[in-house]
């Protein structure tokens, strides 16, 4: 090196020297330490350590770029799935909205075709962009096999199923891509994310209609008690020993008992119409109509018949009402009846029990006038007559067992010395000591009279 290369060499080292201490730098030694090999080896490390900088600088501005792009990317996935639960959250049934759902969609992820399918109640419900030309037939075919996530570059496709363990909802159907390439990570993301929400609002709006359904029932089963408590006497004539009540249970029946004079007699019924719920209440509503009509005749086979005639009329084939229906007479003490395929009559007096069977089939059943032939049974004073639905035999405990007939029969005769009133009130309140509190399914009804 020449002499005036090392006078420029060391120059330029003194303007970097007095550059860096300016900087607050002091690595560098000073210029009388050193000669020019020194400061030619400072030189090319510093280089060195500028370029190692630079390639830090850009590699960092690498990773800054894709980390940008994975922001704007999530920023974009947030936005639409937000705009997704606003849609969602304007209505509670998301078939409603699931068309705006798929429009969010093909403008995220460009697809050419997107199809929404949806199944609810075993029905099937599409859900497709204008130019959905192939989704359709490829879902024919994909709801036959595993129901998984397909990606699939070649084509490109894309299918998300909307699902939650073995119960399948639906699916998104993508087809195709407007630039050319295949779907990516993101249109999976955003697709999965929305089935996600499509899912839990799907169950969201099932829990709502089975809601409404119970409403519905626990309506309807207002309305049939209603009609129900309604059909049952709130006072009995005042010059004969006799009371009823009725229990209900949760499932409304069709009882139905009623004690009334006519031309000086004492008419009285007990009835159960099969089936539950309010059309049974109303059965058990014209029922009564029919009969309270029809008890001004004295003729009781002619009651009978034309209540069997009019009860087949009105009554579906699957219907029918087991009654006893019954005309006591004070003066001669009798009680002349006719049971329609209804449970005994029972009867206590004298330490003696008398069951009055039922030789008849239901009303409604079958129209032929030689059913319904009265029968007539003497009482004396103080006998016990007891008319009763099936649901005081039938009521059961925690251990599924049954009050049964021959319970109920022991309990009468150990009350019979009470009156009808109290009778009443003490089986009732056996009963219920008996089921502990265990959910009735059918009414309990029940009719005594002193004779």
């Amino acid at each position: 090196m020449h002499q005036d290369e090392k006078v420029d060499l060391r120059s330029i080292y003194g303007e970097l020297l007095n550059y860096s201490r300016d900087a607050g730098w002091y690595n560098f030694p000073n210029l009388e330490y050193i000669d020019s090999d020194r400061i030619i080896e400072i030189f090319k490390k510093a280089i060195d350590e500028i370029k190692k900088y630079k390639k830090e600088i850009e590699e960092s501005t690498l990773i800054l770029e894709q980390n940008l792009e994975e922001i704007s990317n999530t920023y974009d996935l947030l936005s639409a799935l937000l705009e997704i639960t606003n849609i969602l959250s304007r209505d509670i049934n998301p078939f409603k909205v699931a068309l705006e759902i798929v429009d969010v969609i093909e403008k995220n992820i460009m697809a050419r075709e997107i199809s929404l399918f949806l199944f609810d109640e075993g029905n099937e419900f599409e859900f497709s962009t204008p130019n959905a030309k192939n989704t359709k037939e490829f879902f024919k075919s994909y709801i036959l096999t595993s129901k998984s996530v397909i990606m699939n570059d070649s084509i490109p496709l894309m299918v998300i199923p909307i699902q939650s363990g073995e119960e399948f909802n639906g699916a998104f159907v993508c087809m195709g891509k407007e630039n050319g390439t295949f779907f990516s990570a993101a249109d999976r993301k955003l697709v999965e994310a929305t089935s996600k929400q499509l899912k839990l609002a799907l169950s969201n709006y099932s829990y709502f209609k089975n809601e409404m359904k119970r409403a519905m029932i626990e309506k309807e089963l207002a309305i049939a008690r209603d009609i129900q408590y309604n059909l049952f006497p709130h006072t009995f004539p005042p010059d004969y020993k006799i009371w009823g009540a009725s229990l209900p249970a949760r499932e409304i029946g069709g009882d139905y008992y009623d004690a009334f004079e006519r031309n000086d007699k004492l008419f009285l019924t007990v009835a159960d119409v099969s089936g539950k719920g309010i059309g049974a209440a109303i059965m058990m509503s014209m029922f009564r109509s029919y009969l309270k009509s029809l008890s001004s005749k004295s003729d009781l086979h002619e009651i009978a018949t034309l209540l069997n005639h009019l009860m087949c009329e009105e009554l579906s084939e699957d219907r029918f009402v087991t009654a006893v229906i019954g005309i006591f007479d004070p003066r001669s003490k009798t009680f002349e009846y006719v049971n329609a395929g209804h449970d005994p009559v029972f009867i206590f007096g004298d330490g003696k029990i008398k069951l009055l069977e039922s030789e008849n089939p239901p009303f409604g059943v079958i129209e032929n006038d030689d059913f319904y032939i009265p029968k007539n049974v003497k009482l004396s004073e103080n006998d016990l007559l007891v008319m009763y639905t099936d649901g005081f035999p039938e009521a059961r405990n925690d251990k599924n067992e049954e009050y049964g007939l021959e319970r109920l029969f022991k309990k009468i005769v150990e009350l019979s010395s009470k009156s009808p009133a109290e009778i009443v009130k003490l089986l009732l309140e056996d009963v219920k000591m008996f089921s502990q509190s265990t959910v009735q399914h059918d009414d309990m009804t029940i009719l005594v009279i002193k004779g």
